[in-house]
């Protein structure tokens, strides 16, 4: 997942801008194999979409792997849809219930306890066996202007409101006497903005197994939820004729029923499988060479945003190339990019084959910061951006290449221009951040699997660090020195503000707030990866990505495999000091430096006196 800048405000307009001061923070197969393989789970899923009333019917078969030295005595799902904070603030209330689980057609005994789905079975299963599950749910609408920059600030907003009204004290941190909420509510499964999003929350997740014992705890914590072996999908979708439906795998368009039209998508050798569709989707698309083979990047965003879809196909084709290049080959024939009702201060979303990208994000700066403003009742913010970025408020639009912020002097008024000049700067290469990144999960996390909820760092830090390095291959290593001071020096500068600095090493769950989610994991976890390749040398770096790919594409990565194939190619680099130092320890402020953020007395301090 690809997160929104944390940033933070004052009582003043002035500092309104301030919020969005940090770095942010799925497929086609080409062949379905034959028949569902015993070493990995196999879904084959009926479901139908009310559209107009929000809801879904569904009925899977999951074939579930099991082995003689292995046997199964029950069976853990998630049903992501109904994990804590999802879609509505009483978790007493379900997404989707259960109506049924069989085997061999003896109905079995379950449990659903909020998103864990237990399964007792009559007898130890040793051999792959199939599980039909029947289901049916409704999709949480999103408020009226869910997605757009406000939202996407998700619980720091009323946090930071408070500020602006002197509700919160000058050096007092962000949230400070508020609960934090079990999970962020990213929007990943809502409708919001005339769009739908399943995500992968929709159908019982097999859980993953490790020595003997499913890892069945109820997902909680700021970043992604899902965690999965690769499996293999033969979906069947139902919806209304005039709704585009975008998912992974080879499309089949089946004859319609009652006027309804029927897809059924074959998928195999992915993580997961999600679904959006909307009625105002406008599709582009474009073949790329990448690694021999044409792989077709589509767009799929509103018509709003239709003009954005080019500049979205060629951001991900060439980032498909240069990661393919890098680190191995891209498995799928197709890659989409598909605008999403997503919110809580994410930008983006991976999923096999496919991301999921916040509406917000293919819009100008300015229309965003006027809709914050107006959310907190803050006026006057057109002269501020006139004064930043002239008369128009708005970027430039040429992302990573544009020509940086002006120049700040030591005045309030100075200072105020030049750091929205950054958030001009910083906003207006955020779509190609996000794209690129999102991309850059196609390896480390759906080709190499990790645990995202117990060690998040595993994937999403090295996919940070790996976005710029196709800011380094497409503009130059000056271009990537600059996208890791705004989105990653900053991340982790700001997010030391609002939570201080923190191992990286922690599950979701363990961190303040989200702001020191996004420092840790997003900031100080991806410049890790910096120091490791000036400690090991650039060969040795990328023969570690190389074999790291080659070692675990279709298997978990656990939080020290990178690290020790490292080490073992430059046995005098003390890698697993830096690892120490940098991952498990806490010396951020030492070693990142950087970043366009200051201590909020400060800023206080001069705009307040």
């Amino acid at each position: 997942m690809r997160r929104k800048p944390p940033g933070l405000r004052t009582r003043s307009a002035a500092l309104l801008l301030l919020l969005c001061v940090v770095g942010c923070g799925s497929a086609q197969s080409r062949e379905m194999p034959a028949g569902p393989s015993t070493r990995r789970p196999h879904y084959q899923i009926e479901a139908s979409i009310d559209y107009d009333l929000l809801a879904l019917a569904s009925s899977a078969r999951i074939t579930v792997p099991a082995a003689p030295d292995d046997p199964l005595r029950d069976v853990v799902f998630f049903i992501y849809a109904n994990a804590g904070g999802l879609g509505g603030e009483d978790e007493r209330r379900k997404n989707i219930v259960v109506d049924g689980v069989s085997l061999d057609h003896a109905v079995l005994p379950v449990a659903l306890e909020g998103a864990v789905l237990r399964v007792r079975l009559p007898q130890a299963q040793s051999a792959p066996f199939s599980l039909k599950i029947d289901s049916h749910g409704v999709i949480p609408r999103g408020r009226a202007g869910s997605g757009g920059l406000a939202d996407m600030m998700g619980s720091l907003t009323a946090d930071l409101g408070a500020m602006l009204n002197g509700a919160a004290g000058a050096s007092g941190a962000a949230g400070a006497g508020r609960s934090k909420p079990k999970n962020t509510d990213y929007g990943l499964y809502s409708y919001s903005g005339g769009m739908l999003s399943l995500g992968s929350f929709w159908y019982p997740q097999l859980a993953v197994r490790v020595k003997g014992k499913w890892v069945d705890q109820a997902p909680e914590g700021l970043g992604d939820v899902c965690y999965s072996e690769m499996s293999d999908f033969d979906v069947t979708l139902s919806a209304p004729e005039g709704v585009h439906i975008v998912a992974p795998g080879q499309a089949q368009l089946l004859p319609p029923a009652n006027r309804r039209q029927v897809r059924r998508y074959l998928a195999g050798g992915v993580r997961d499988f999600a679904v959006l569709m909307s009625e105002d989707y406008v599709r582009d698309a474009k073949p790329f060479s990448v690694s021999g083979k044409s792989v077709t990047v589509e767009a799929y965003t509103t018509k709003t945003n239709a003009a954005q879809s080019g500049k979205a196909i060629q951001i991900a084709g060439q980032a498909l190339q240069i990661y393919s290049r890098r680190f191995g080959p891209y498995p799928y024939d197709a890659f989409k990019v598909v605008e999403g009702p997503i919110r809580g201060g994410a930008g983006g979303m991976e999923f096999s084959g496919l991301t999921s990208v916040a509406s917000t994000l293919f819009q100008g700066l300015e229309g965003q910061m006027n809709e914050l403003a107006g959310s907190l009742g803050i006026a006057g913010l057109d002269k501020l951006l006139a004064a930043a970025f002239g008369p128009a408020g708005a970027g430039d639009g040429k992302g990573a290449k544009g020509q940086g912020a002006p120049p700040a002097s030591d005045s309030a008024d100075g200072l105020l221009k030049g750091m929205l000049g950054h958030q001009n700067e910083m906003f207006d290469s955020l779509l190609e951040m996000t794209i690129a990144h999102e991309v850059a999960h196609q390896w480390w996390a759906i080709g190499v699997g990790s645990d995202s909820v117990r060690a998040p760092f595993v994937d999403e830090s090295l996919t940070n660090y790996t976005t710029m390095l196709y800011f380094e291959e497409r503009y130059g290593r000056p271009v990537a020195e600059r996208m890791m001071d705004l989105h990653l020096k900053t991340a982790y500068s700001t997010g030391r503000m609002f939570g201080g600095d923190a191992p990286a090493n922690l599950a979701t769950g363990a961190y303040k707030n989200n702001m020191q989610y996004a420092g840790v994991i997003y900031g100080k976890g991806a410049l890790y990866y910096n120091a490791l390749r000036r400690a090991v040398g650039d060969q040795n770096f990328f023969a570690s990505l190389r074999e790291y790919y080659e070692k675990y594409r279709g298997r978990l990565a656990g939080p020290r495999a990178l690290m020790e194939i490292a080490s073992a190619r430059a046995p005098g680099a003390k890698v697993e000091a830096l690892y120490r130092r940098w991952i498990e320890e806490t010396h951020g402020d030492e070693d990142v430096g950087g970043g366009q953020s200051i201590g909020i007395e400060e800023l206080l301090g001069r705009f307040l006196k």
